[in-house]
């Protein structure tokens, strides 16, 4: 196969690939409108009624995926095909809490019959080429249909947010307020241990797989959230300026997430599943708030400057934490649970048993300021400034 060359085109000619490109996308497009119209469809149902003829066993979700179409929408073409007798929903004989979306024989043929005409027209002129010429072909098309995918699944990002490989991206639409819920699904065992006597407990959290997130500072103005992953990709969404992460509960997957988050609106963030690592850097971003719980090995933040009282409540075992906040920010912190080492600033203390609260000069009168709970114990915590 020759090398890619630039501008594939002879004196006065049109480059090959946006002459390509132009005429068959309209007049597929016109295909596609005028083939729905004679069954009856839009041209998004005749599309959806395609690609339940490809595959086998396509659930609602399946078929959203596909099409690259919300939930919402997916159940108005089911509810229209269904309508027409195209298709029939039923629940999945190997597992009733799934619905199947099934063709109806006779109208998957009829579909066919339909498509014939066009298969047939290009089976012909495709006779007019050599072997070696229809190579070259159907080389290019899987290639162009390649790139036609890629730049949809681009222009749909940018449009309403999702995966392109590994990487996550939202726009930012017309989000006021961020919220930001992670669950880890990190599988976890735990124990019940009384490190400084019996009136101080705490429990030892064993995990069998990784999970990390680190925050990395904000992101251009026009994203609500950009995140890249390691491991298992979660199930993200984004709505409204609601981001959810959710793992699955797999063992043995360790998996990481690298969160951006928009920096002109105000974000809560909430962790639920317990985490190994929560680390990175909240630098330039409206931070409101963070509860962490099920625990942490190690928790290490850099803050931003507050706007009010920003509360941090982490309930479950904790192995380190480290906050660091900009110089002049008050901060107070109340522990319970039993901590071996704990240092505000300039104060240290060892062996902290039952419920504590300690506070930086200036907090009471202060109106931006950071409140920091510790509920479940930890074995080191620090909290300075950068």
């Amino acid at each position: 196969m020759s090398e890619p060359r630039e501008g594939v085109k002879g004196d006065g000619e049109e480059g090959l690939g946006p002459l390509l490109a132009r005429a068959l996308t309209s007049q597929a497009v016109a295909y596609y409108e005028a083939l729905a119209e004679r069954m009856g469809l839009n041209a998004t149902d005749l599309r959806s009624l395609e690609l339940l003829n490809a595959e086998t066993n396509v659930t609602p979700g399946r078929l959203a995926e596909l099409t690259g179409l919300t939930s919402g929408a997916v159940t108005g073409v089911l509810d229209r095909l269904e309508e027409a007798g195209f298709v029939q929903r039923e629940p999945d004989p190997t597992d009733r809490r799934r619905i199947l979306v099934r063709l109806i024989p006779d109208r998957a043929r009829e579909l066919a019959t339909t498509l014939q005409p066009l298969a047939r027209a290009t089976d012909t002129l495709l006779t007019r080429y050599a072997p070696a010429e229809r190579a070259a072909i159907a080389d290019y098309l899987q290639r162009a249909a390649g790139a036609v995918e890629a730049e949809t699944a681009r222009l749909r990002v940018a449009a309403r947010g999702g995966f392109i490989g590994e990487t996550y991206v939202a726009p930012l639409g017309r989000a006021t307020r961020g919220r930001l819920v992670f669950d880890s699904g990190a599988p976890r065992v735990s124990m019940n241990v009384a490190p400084f006597g019996p009136s101080a407990s705490a429990r030892i959290i064993m995990e069998t797989s990784a999970s990390r997130l680190s925050f990395k500072g904000p992101t251009p103005v026009d994203e609500l959230v950009h995140g890249t992953f390691e491991g298992p990709l979660p199930d993200m969404r984004a709505n409204d300026g609601e981001v959810t992460v959710r793992y699955r509960r797999t063992p043995f997957a360790s998996r990481g997430a690298h969160l951006a988050l928009n920096p002109t609106i105000p974000w809560t963030v909430e962790l639920s599943g317990g985490i190994t690592d929560l680390t990175g850097s909240l630098g330039g971003v409206a931070f409101a708030g963070l509860e962490l719980r099920g625990g942490t090995n190690h928790l290490k933040l850099e803050l931003p400057a507050p706007a009010g009282t920003v509360p941090i409540r982490i309930s479950g075992v904790a192995s380190s934490i480290a906050l660091k906040r900009p110089p002049g920010v008050p901060v107070m912190l109340r522990v319970k649970g039993g901590i071996s080492h704990l240092r505000l600033d300039a104060e240290r203390h060892s062996s902290v048993s039952g419920e504590r609260r300690f506070a930086s000069e200036g907090f009471g009168s202060a109106l931006d300021r950071y409140e920091v709970e510790v509920l479940d114990g930890a074995s080191d915590i620090k909290i300075g400034t950068r």
